[in-house]
C-alpha cells in the first residue's frame, strides 16, 4: 500500500493507528509513506501554498516530519 499524504490536519494519524492494529501492516500488506511538506518551514506561509486547498500546519503534530516519524515508528517504510 502507497500513501501520500499533507501537511495540516490529522488524517494520517488514522493510518498510524491501524499500522499500530495490525503489527505495521495494514490487512497484512506492508505500507510505504510519505508526507508531503517537509520543506515548509523554510518558506513564509503567508507567501507559499502547500497542498490542494493551502494546507497549513498549524500545530506541532501537523507537520510533515511528526507525521512521518509517526508513520515509521507504526512500522510503515517512509524513504
Amino acid at each position: 500500500i502507497v500513501v501520500l499524504g499533507e501537511l495540516g490536519g490529522s488524517d494520517e494519524y488514522s493510518i498510524v493507528e491501524q499500522l499500530q492494529q495490525g503489527g505495521g501492516k495494514i490487512s497484512g500488506k506492508p505500507v510505504v509513506a510519505w508526507v508531503t511538506g517537509t520543506c515548509a518551514k523554510w518558506f513564509n506561509s503567508a507567501e507559499v501554498q502547500f497542498g490542494h486547498a493551502g494546507a497549513k500546519s498549524g500545530a506541532a503534530d501537523e507537520s510533515a516530519e511528526a507525521k512521518n516519524a509517526a508513520l515509521a515508528a507504526a512500522g510503515a517504510t517512509v524513504p
